[in-house]
């Protein structure tokens, strides 16, 4: 059955009355609204007088319900209670929700999947849904609760959105040793796996002193077909240092002398507004692992 709002007295005076009709009066209503009697008296009386009816009578030194007063009274014990179980059965199933976590496929692949069994030991109830893709996704429109994003500085948060810095490193030029030979090798005589989107390829080559049009370029389309060429002495690619870190420590990747190259920022990025607590735990375990 449909209801308009506008036809209906003020929630304030149907609460006064409501917490009259349960504890009995206007100075245990009072108390449970943490306002005083006086305040329920008057929003009982305005309720009354909005209605044409009585609703309330003094019963000796109490105040008790007229046969009007126990039907209203009745009717938003139903309503009230209605409305408080189906906020709690809304936010028992937004606390069972899935953590929707947008961010590329190497800092998933690289840093959060492979410590995620920490996070489930400190948080066992949060379920982590993770969408790894190249592209940026809309957060609001698209239904993630945050993104892992590594950011350039400079970058300008959107209004809508809300940042928190996880942790900040260098970008580096990175090859196999193989492709080195002896060390002496030339950055502008080497091949480069370059991201299909060049331009930010092209800008941090130039800052480092290279030119683009210059060096031979392979595309291959892929992050994951980059870092395997890397890996396998195809080219020089430009990668975090958190990102290619076990390579280096392992020895199958080298850093390549290259000046110029900037640091990036690795940020949570989430909608503005109210969230679950969940988003706030799972952004404070971010932190400890970047």
């Amino acid at each position: 059955m449909s209801s308009s709002w506008r036809a209906l007295p003020s929630l304030s005076s149907l609460r006064a009355f409501d917490a009259t009709a349960r504890h009995g009066g206007f100075t245990g209503a009072g108390r449970v609204l943490n306002v005083t009697h006086a305040a329920v008296t008057q929003q009982v009386r305005a309720l009354e007088r909005e209605l044409g009816v009585q609703l309330v009578q003094r019963v000796g030194r109490s105040v008790g319900l007229t046969e009007a007063g126990r039907r209203l009274a009745q009717c938003l014990d139903e309503g009230f209670g209605s409305i408080t179980a189906g906020i709690e059965a809304l936010r028992r199933s937004e606390e069972r929700r899935p953590l929707f976590v947008a961010t590329t496929t190497f800092i998933a692949e690289t840093l959060i999947i492979p410590r995620l069994p920490e996070f489930w030991a400190l948080h066992p109830g949060i379920e982590v849904a993770m969408s790894p893709s190249q592209t940026r996704v809309d957060l609001d429109r698209d239904g993630f609760d945050l993104a892992v994003r590594a950011l350039s500085d400079g970058w300008e948060c959107p209004a809508s959105e809300e940042l928190r810095p996880l942790g900040r490193t260098p970008l580096l030029a990175v090859c196999a040793p193989s492709l080195l030979g002896d060390g002496g090798a030339d950055p502008a005589d080497l091949p480069w796996l370059l991201d299909h989107d060049k331009t930010w390829d092209h800008d941090r080559l130039r800052s480092a002193g290279l030119d683009p049009a210059a060096l031979r370029q392979i595309h291959l389309g892929s992050p994951h077909l980059e870092m395997s060429a890397a890996r396998r002495g195809l080219g020089v690619l430009l990668a975090t240092e958190v990102i290619c870190r076990d390579d280096l420590e392992a020895g199958r990747l080298v850093v390549l002398p290259v000046g110029g190259l900037p640091s990036l920022t690795y940020a949570a990025v989430m909608p503005k507004g109210a969230r679950r607590a969940a988003v706030d735990r799972f952004v404070d375990w971010l932190v400890t692992i970047f």
